[in-house]
């Protein structure tokens, strides 16, 4: 849900993630996206509230990340930079090693390199190889825990396609295609986005008997999405 606050001469347009919860969070996106995290009864004059109080907050860290953002376009594989992987942000650290590899631990992306650590190259390929290898991985669990929602006789393919404006499709020849992408998003949203194409096997159109299967299948499906677009959209 897209709303706009407005603070003395400053406006903002900010997303709310309505959930299970008790207490209003803050969070500011990379791409400086602004989230509220709020509890389900919130209303529009509490958050509001809350978002005032935090005002000095958000603008440190709208002002931080306008400065990393400033001249840097693209990834350079370089200690500092930051990467999503089910629905974490992890910070990349490239370090020396004897043996190439590609670790996730203590809450950083670490990068062991044979070569120089400033190889932008080198390290490009090693986390490049490590996402393709999680990602078929994981793709191919959640797809099949999807499947198991479904009763079909013949499974369709899974594959996956880059698409710039879509997470997923079912083609004509009956394969499910997942936007590589999807590995940035949390395991639901991987998870929701298989059911989703499963459900264009019973219909192509997203028409009434489509969002009557995929209700029946992931009753919570669109705060998945609303969370999907907003996050990684």
């Amino acid at each position: 849900m897209k709303q706009t606050f407005q603070y003395g001469t400053y406006s903002y347009e900010y997303f709310i993630e309505f959930a299970e919860r008790k207490t209003l969070a803050l969070e500011v996106l990379p791409d400086l996206r602004i989230i509220v995290k709020a509890p389900i009864n919130a209303t529009l004059s509490e958050i509001e509230g809350f978002l005032t109080r935090k005002w000095k907050w958000l603008e440190k860290q709208l002002s931080e990340l306008r400065n990393l953002k400033k001249g840097r376009s693209k990834k350079d594989y370089v200690s500092g930079e930051s990467f999503y992987y089910l629905g974490r942000q992890y910070l990349m650290l490239v370090e020396s090693a004897p043996v190439d590899t590609v670790k996730l631990e203590r809450g950083k992306l670490r990068v062991y390199t044979k070569k120089s650590p400033r190889s932008s190259e080198h390290n490009k390929k090693l986390v490049t190889e490590w996402y393709d290898y999680h990602r078929d991985r994981i793709f191919k669990r959640e797809y099949k825990t999807a499947l198991k929602l479904f009763d079909y006789t013949t499974m369709p393919q899974l594959g996956q396609r880059s698409m710039p404006k879509r997470w997923g499709s079912y083609t004509a020849d009956n394969k499910v295609l997942l936007n590589p992408r999807l590995i940035e998003a949390p395991r639901e949203a991987i998870r929701y986005v298989c059911v989703h194409e499963l459900c264009h096997k019973i219909s192509r159109k997203h028409d009434k008997k489509f969002y009557t299967e995929l209700d029946k299948r992931l009753p919570n499906w669109r705060r998945i999405k609303q969370s999907l677009e907003i996050r990684h959209g």
